[in-house]
């Protein structure tokens, strides 16, 4: 089992960079079967929620771990408070 990130709060170049990662997965495996990828950025230059949850599951891949919902809720919320 992983560690635990309870308090895991990426930087914005961090976030950007798993986000191309996602991208690049995005693009080879899943987008021609239609699969929508969430944009990163709203309108407001702010990160998108869904784009967020992504990274934060996405996070250390392929050495990914176990999520729990308030985690994930947790970290969503160091951006949306």
């Amino acid at each position: 089992m992983g560690i635990m990130l309870d308090n895991l709060i990426l930087n914005k170049k961090s976030i950007e960079s798993i986000y191309k990662t996602i991208r690049e997965f995005h693009e080879k495996y899943l987008k021609q079967f239609g699969v929508k990828l969430p944009k990163l950025y709203d309108s407001q230059g702010n990160f998108t929620k869904d784009a967020l949850v992504l990274v934060y599951l996405a996070y250390d891949y392929p050495n990914t771990r176990k999520v729990s919902k308030e985690e994930l809720t947790k970290f969503v919320r160091s951006y949306y408070p």
